[in-house]
């Protein structure tokens, strides 16, 4: 029998039965014996049990029977037990770029929630834009949370920014929490800041004034990593962030950082004599150090990108977000014990074309990468699929971008390897297409999921023009699992 459950439970057997009407009331037992997130569900003609050891296996549990149900309402006679693959199972959404309202934010997370991810990293902070309310450093919104053009090629050159009060903060996090799902706040460092920089142009090597960026990229202009007034502010404005965000891990960046504004910077030289440094990566490990120190004073733990591995000192217990470890320091990080998350560029990033990452490049790709011993294994903690928003102004392109790739992570990170198929994948993700319709989510059209030969080609080219960068061209030339 075919269903559209969705993420594929661990173990689905249908039985013989008259069907449970609908609406049906489940009984609910407390199972000491199942797994932190897991549950089981027994429906036979006398009716419906639901059997979990805490509330979020509860929460899945109810998910799963709404997409058991029947088309005439009723519940077929079956036996499921679940229980997810990864503990760590995050969709990123960067509001630095270009925002999202607080309602749309809340539409995303429902729909997420329905399919078991568990957590929402929210990048905040760019160089296009800080989104936080800020009383303390109010230049943060004041002039860094506002760019002189809307820009990233868009045909509207108005005055484009603004920022989240933190009551709606607070209001998106008990959102989230209300559905089980932590949320991680990313404010980039020491990279990705002329933001902050345009606010308090001091905390830069020149000290000289510059802007938001109305582009997309990587800029030159970073924080200053040699002066300890630069640490201070970041501990004193990470405070301020945490007060807003319960949850004990908080992003902090560290990726794309350039490194030419330090090497000409007397104060940046001073610190890595003081601190016996013998390279700038390096100086690069003792700033995210001293970032997570701070943190881990406050009870928090740091999360980085996989760039501030190159450092070679970045403390243990830092997490490590691998989005594109071109030197494969992230299987020598988890075979040493560090905890790793999955999110591949080439596979798992939303806001590229799927011409470029078709769906099935997203569904088969396996997050554990080569290299890892059993002991490496268990530190993959999860997976993550990001969606950046440079190119994406408004919130109907942001789901037709993430649905159904979003769909695809969310059943690798629950569903064992052995429980996954391709082709039934696509089915039971285009019979989502109604119920994501109901909560404000438009899908791509299921045609142009897979796009393959020269009209892929020909979609990439047509879709970035003269912009077509080499990791683009490269993640396209890769070879493909067709």
């Amino acid at each position: 029998m075919q269903h559209r459950i969705l993420p594929q439970p661990k173990s689905l057997r249908f039985t013989a039965g008259a069907p449970v009407p609908g609406p049906a009331v489940p009984t609910v037992v407390f199972d000491a014996s199942l797994p932190a997130e897991g549950y089981a569900i027994s429906v036979t003609p006398s009716g419906i049990t639901i059997r979990h050891s805490t509330p979020q296996g509860l929460f899945y549990a109810r998910q799963t029977l709404s997409m058991l149900q029947s088309a005439d309402g009723s519940f077929p006679c079956a036996e499921i037990e679940d229980a997810p693959r990864f503990a760590y199972r995050a969709f990123m959404l960067d509001s630095a770029r270009h925002m999202q309202t607080p309602d749309e934010i809340k539409r995303y997370i429902d729909v997420a929630a329905r399919y078991k991810m568990n957590v929402f990293h929210w990048h905040l902070s760019d160089d296009q834009g800080y989104r936080v309310e800020s009383e303390r450093f109010p230049l943060l919104n004041e002039i860094g949370s506002f760019r002189r053009e809307h820009g990233f090629g868009s045909v509207n050159r108005s005055r484009y920014g603004g920022y989240y009060k933190k009551d709606e903060i607070r209001a998106i996090v008990s959102y989230c929490a209300e559905r089980y799902i932590r949320v991680i706040p990313e404010i980039d460092m020491p990279g990705h800041t002329k933001a902050i920089l345009a606010s308090y142009p001091s905390l830069s090597c020149r000290e000289t004034p510059v802007q938001p960026e109305t582009r997309a990229g990587v800029f030159r202009d970073i924080l200053c990593a040699g002066k300890d007034e630069t640490v201070a502010f970041c501990c004193d404005l990470l405070d301020e962030v945490c007060d807003l965000f319960p949850d004990e891990w908080v992003h902090i960046g560290g990726d794309e950082a350039p490194k030419q504004r330090w090497q000409a910077c007397d104060r940046c030289k001073d610190r890595m004599a003081k601190a016996h440094l013998d390279s700038f990566e390096a100086l690069q490990g003792d700033f995210m150090n001293r970032i997570a120190a701070h943190l881990r004073e406050k009870g928090k733990r740091a999360v980085a990108w996989n760039e501030s591995l190159k450092s070679g000192c970045l403390d243990s217990d830092v997490i490590v977000a691998d989005w594109m470890d071109r030197d494969k320091l992230c299987p020598a990080r988890a075979n040493a014990g560090g905890a790793i998350i999955a999110e591949d560029f080439f596979h798992y990033y939303l806001d590229y074309p799927y011409a470029m990452t078709p769906v099935k490049k997203v569904y088969t790709f396996d997050p554990l990468p080569e290299g890892l011993t059993d002991f490496g294994k268990a530190h993959i903690i999860g997976v993550e699929t990001p969606l950046w928003t440079e190119f994406i102004e408004d919130f109907e392109k942001l789901c037709t971008m993430a649905f159904p790739r979003l769909l695809a992570v969310a059943e690798r990170g629950w569903t064992p390897e052995e429980g996954c198929d391709y082709a039934d994948f696509v089915r039971r993700a285009e019979a989502q297409r109604p119920s994501l319709a109901a909560s404000g989510i438009a899908m791509d059209p299921q045609r142009d999921w897979d796009p393959r030969g020269p009209d892929r080609l020909k979609k990439l080219l047509a879709h970035y023009k003269k912009t077509l960068t080499k990791e683009m061209l490269f993640s396209f030339l890769q070879k493909e699992d067709d």
